[in-house]
């Protein structure tokens, strides 16, 4: 027995990795080399700690290969096949490359002999020990989803989202999910802020953390750790499994180093995959949306990354094509001013997909933003204005009886649809269809589905937000009251936040600007888009 040997020792999760499993494995194999007369200096031994054996490159094994290409070692000792490589295919290539630089390989379990029909039975037992693996991962993710939808499996283990607690029961009862009223609170404090205040993420972790309200495992709020509260489908008693997917990453941070596993990073499964278990809802579904669409909102107008201001940032659209409208800084030149413009975006080909240029002209933002901000204090001064036009749309929207009416019509349709879908399947599993059939069929009808689904929900908000446009109303006089107090000493910021508050859309077409309202009529409020809009037309050349 040559004194040139080596260990080779391997396991593949960090789990392994702490119950010490690889140090069961050195002491067996330590054994295993005693019995044969050797000992194995610490420099022989070759680990691969926390690392997948389904590939093959991992840094202990990449040392082993090389040192038998050197021939530095005679033997190595293995525990068995598995901690080799867990694929077959690999395990052969290994043995091989050994054998090929004069290394013989041992196993403590399952020894290779030297007859043909050893070697036959080692690649029987390889194949089907990953065939039996691949068995196994596939019968532990079918009992997790039937776990699932029966309620005997929570969809997070031991980690509930902020604002949740799990409830353990008796041992045969499986655990449920149970708010935490503390936690739960501060949750809807935080809809509540971006509703109410329109407070951004960040706005909401500094008020948080200022109150001393620290998250569950962490020392302070982040943003990050705020906008994935609120638009975590959960609250809404939606909890959802099967969110994440791993993968390998498109841009590592340390491209040329081991990864101990090669599916490192995680991409997000599209939510019908998603297996979604019911829990206690924290908020309506309606306040989430609500919600998601302020944030959109806010991705849109934030100030981070802007150096000048523009009062009407994100709201001039081009008359002439209808894009919103960038803005812009000219610095001085050769002892002329800088200027400042909202202009249409450039036409580029590859851009477009086409040649012409919008002939719409650049737009001075000293001149808009004056005239905008004067037809804003306008409206203020004068609320009869506003209450006018609530009052003009409130007696052209009549109809809610016919709007009950085709609800009620649609979601009969939708169920109808639903049948078809369903039967449709049954046809398709009874051989009566073909799978291209079926998935024609399938599409057509869901596609019907959805629109139906889309006009459901349309009707609905219209109903919501009649309601929401009388109470509008009644207050009217109070809010422009409120704002009218000190015009004139606002700062940016305020003013601003005023205009978007108020204004819709600013739509220039040559030398009119079309100042659309957002109360009621162009939907920051109700989220309508009547056909008739409120309009103030005046000419850039009068603003100088």
């Amino acid at each position: 027995m040559s004194e040139r040997m080596a260990l080779y020792a391997r396991v593949s999760t960090s789990h392994q990795e702490q119950e010490q499993t690889i140090a069961s494995q050195i002491a067996a194999l330590e054994h295993a080399a005693a019995a044969m007369g050797v000992t194995v200096p610490s420099e022989r031994r070759y680990l691969d700690e926390g690392i997948s054996g389904s590939r093959l490159d991992r840094p202990g094994l990449d040392a082993l290969r090389d040192a038998a290409a050197d021939g530095l070692i005679d033997e190595v000792l293995v525990y068995c096949p598995d901690r080799l490589a867990r694929n077959y295919v690999h395990q052969h290539v290994l043995i091989e490359e050994m054998n090929r630089h004069g290394v013989a390989v041992h196993f403590v379990e399952h020894p290779l002999g030297e007859r043909a029909e050893d070697r036959l039975l080692a690649q029987m037992q390889g194949v089907i020990a990953e065939y039996e693996r691949a068995k196994i991962l596939e019968r532990t993710r079918r009992g997790r989803l039937h776990k699932l939808r029966t309620g005997q499996m929570l969809p997070f283990q031991g980690n509930p989202p902020y604002g949740y607690a799990i409830l353990e029961r008796d041992r045969d009862v499986p655990p449920i999910v149970v708010i935490n009223e503390v936690e739960a609170q501060h949750v809807r404090d935080m809809f509540r802020w971006v509703i109410e205040e329109g407070l951004s993420t960040r706005a909401i972790a500094k008020r948080l953390n200022k109150d001393g309200v620290a998250p569950r495992k962490a020392e302070f709020w982040t943003w990050s750790g705020i906008y994935n509260v609120l638009t975590n489908p959960c609250y809404i008693g939606q909890a959802g499994y099967g969110k994440w997917e791993s993968c390998v990453p498109n841009r590592p941070k340390n491209p040329g180093s081991y990864r101990k596993r090669q599916k490192s990073s995680v991409r997000r499964r599209p939510e019908e995959q998603w297996v979604i278990v019911p829990i206690p809802p924290l908020i309506e579904e309606k306040t989430q949306q609500q919600v998601r669409r302020a944030l959109a909102k806010n991705k849109i107008t934030s100030t981070r990354n802007v150096q000048w201001e523009y009062l009407l940032r994100t709201l001039v659209v081009c008359g002439e094509c209808g894009r919103r409208m960038n803005c812009i800084h000219k610095a001085p030149r050769a002892g002329r001013h800088a200027y400042d413009y909202y202009v249409c975006p450039p036409d580029a080909p590859e851009d477009r997909g086409r040649l012409l240029r919008c002939p719409a002209r650049n737009v001075r933002r000293d001149d808009l933003d004056d005239v905008v901000w004067k037809a804003v204090v306008a409206w203020l001064q004068q609320p009869e204005m506003l209450q006018h036009e609530i009052e003009t749309w409130r007696t052209s929207q009549q109809g809610a009886a016919q709007r009950t009416r085709e609800r009620t019509r649609l979601e009969k349709t939708e169920s109808q649809l639903a049948a078809q879908v369903e039967r449709l399947v049954d046809a398709y599993m009874a051989g009566a269809i073909t799978a291209l059939e079926l998935k024609v069929r399938r599409e057509r009808l869901e596609a019907s589905k959805q629109a139906t689904r889309a006009r459901i929900e349309e009707l609905a908000v219209q109903d919501q937000d009649q309601a929401r446009l009388d109470r509008l109303a009644e207050d009217l006089d109070a809010f422009a009251a409120t704002l009218r107090v000190g015009l004139d000493k606002l700062d940016f910021a305020d003013r601003q936040h005023i205009v978007r508050l108020l204004i819709e859309r600013v739509v220039v077409t040559g030398s009119q600007i079309n100042i659309e309202h957002a109360i009621p009529l162009s939907g920051r409020f109700s989220q309508l888009r009547p056909s008739h809009q409120a309009a103030v037309l005046v000419a850039l050349e009068a603003a100088g």
